[in-house]
């Protein structure tokens, strides 16, 4: 019967470094791979403390393990990383079991060890270039009960830092709008059943901010067995903001002017035709000859006045296209100034000399904001003044609850019309269907919106309350760089930190593709216009 092989040399045999240490963590035994390992010959480790060649930073860590270890004689649930000298002074990284005296009979505690060097250098520079891309790149394990690895980018993109995510691992979707919930979790039960899914979702809702991310995800499998979930998430808010606002220029090409333009070709037919009437009765006496001057005097104005709105518009549209090219980060702006400047812009119009404005503004109250702020609070005081029909009346309130700084306009004008309301408070809708006549009310809106803010409306029939909701600038909270809101923001005008000189237009975008173009450049269109269809 051939005799079998000692331990020591099967131990000696293998390529793990295998030792055995007392309760004092003093070396009792040590294989060969020790010398490949580490550069020492067993026999000259032997009595030394293990947990002196620990490097500094990892020996604290280590150590307490193997304290607890001693106490409650169970090992780590899971292997420790930890950076070990060797017999020239460098490092290796070594991932060490630990095998306790009741589990393997011995008199002493074993430790198996393997170098991990190059896999945990390879993971360091991966989390190195994770660390640095603004995309959430993470993997979860196959039924989402754990999760793998998150990068720093989850904090920013989606609210969630990376130690709540490993708590509790579908915290994502609590920040998921609620209307897209279920096809979130439609896709993860598709990835874990192995298919790869694309999907576009948002974060958040119309009270806090929404955002839209792109989550393409692919399933790990081996041995055709679904191991893990993998994935990034990249917001594409930008992108949607785009989108609408692309919606928005389309809606008013097609709707608005167009609309002006068939009311100048019947006016410039109808007065054709009435002309025409009258050189047919030439060889007749006119006799309604004041008649036919009132109608061609009436018909002339009516083309002036469409074309005088053509060109305020074309104007504005202009103007709005120059804000999307610019770009400026929100800063910290004294809102008393911005509101000062607002007011006196808005009251410049001789038409508005009779306006009865007030204005309560606490002094040393900064707004996070983006200059053209001052713009759009002149561009509400300017609609409140125009669509009055009694003797204007107008409040602007300035107040700072929760970290925010709301600035509210109130008037004695009709109601906004929904039509022109709600396709600004449904962020992500814009349609055929769905749009405006104007574009004031959507570059009050898009200013507030690359601020970090929002636009709320109360209605009724004693008047409106419009309100600019933007974050204060001296909350801990507050972002110290342009980091909320449109990633490039935009610039009109000059701006200083107090408040800043007149902006001359702005256009904050939402999500989808706002609706109008109007309201820039001291010309305010009108946002209260009469919606108009195909």
């Amino acid at each position: 019967m051939p005799r079998s092989p000692a331990p020591e040399i099967l131990l000696d045999l293998s390529q793990d470094k295998v030792t055995v240490i007392d309760e004092t963590g003093r070396f009792q035994y040590l294989n060969a791979a020790t010398r490949d390992l580490l550069g020492y010959d067993p026999e000259e480790l032997v009595g030394t403390n293990a947990f002196e060649l620990i490097h500094p930073d990892d020996a604290d860590r280590v150590l307490a393990a193997f304290e607890t270890l001693l106490v409650d004689g169970e090992p780590p649930d899971a292997p420790m990383e930890y950076r070990y000298r060797t017999a020239d002074d460098d490092w290796v990284w070594v991932r060490t079991r630990v095998f306790p005296p009741s589990e393997t009979g011995l008199d002493g505690y074993a430790l198996s060890s393997r170098d991990v060097t190059l896999e945990v250098e390879s993971r360091r520079r991966l989390e190195t270039i994770a660390s640095t891309s603004p995309d959430v790149l993470w993997m979860f394990t196959a039924d989402w009960s754990e999760l793998l690895f998150v990068n720093e980018a989850a904090k920013p993109v989606y609210g969630i830092s990376r130690e709540k995510l490993r708590e509790r691992p579908q915290a994502f979707l609590e920040v998921v709008h609620p209307d897209d919930r279920p096809a979130v979790e439609d896709a993860m039960q598709r990835l874990s059943a192995g298919e790869s899914t694309n999907l576009d979702y948002r974060i958040g809702t119309g009270d806090e901010g929404m955002r839209w991310v792109r989550v393409p995800a692919r399933p790990v499998v081996e041995d055709d067995t679904v191991v893990a979930i993998t994935g990034f998430a990249r917001d594409v808010t930008d992108e949607y903001r785009r989108k609408r606002q692309l919606t928005v220029m389309d809606n008013l090409l097609r709707h608005t002017i167009r609309n002006d333009m068939n009311i100048v070709d019947g006016t410039a037919e109808q007065i054709a035709t009435r002309v025409d009437d009258a050189l047919r009765a030439a060889d007749a006496p006119i006799d309604d000859a004041a008649g036919l001057a009132t109608d061609l005097v009436d018909h002339a104005e009516t083309i002036r006045r469409v074309a005088d709105d053509l060109l305020t518009s074309a104007e504005k549209q202009r103007g709005v296209i120059d804000l999307l090219r610019r770009k400026e980060p929100p800063k910290p702006l004294r809102v008393a100034s911005l509101v000062e400047t607002a007011v006196d812009s808005a009251l410049a119009d001789a038409d508005a000399a009779a306006a009865e404005v007030s204005v309560c503004c606490p002094d040393d109250l900064r707004a996070f904001t983006h200059p053209e702020l001052d713009y759009a609070i002149a561009e509400l005081v300017e609609n409140a003044v125009e669509h009055a029909e009694a003797a204007p009346e107008v409040a602007v309130e300035v107040t700072a609850p929760a970290a925010r700084v709301e600035i509210t306009v109130r008037d004695n004008a009709p109601p906004i019309p929904a039509e022109e309301r709600n396709p600004i408070t449904d962020r992500w809708e814009m349609d055929d269907l769905t749009h405006t006549g104007g574009m004031g009310l959507w570059l009050v809106y898009w200013i507030a919106d690359r601020s970090g803010g929002d636009l709320t409306f109360d209605s009724g029939d004693d008047g409106n309350a419009v309100t600019i909701s933007v974050p204060d600038a001296d909350c801990e909270s507050t972002p110290p760089g342009g980091t909320w809101g449109d990633p490039g923001g935009v610039a009109v005008g000059p701006a200083e930190a107090d408040g800043g000189a007149p902006v001359t237009g702005s256009d904050p975008v939402p999500n989808e593709a706002p609706d109008d173009a109007a309201a820039t450049y001291g010309v305010p269109r009108d946002p209260y216009s009469e919606s108009i269809d195909e």
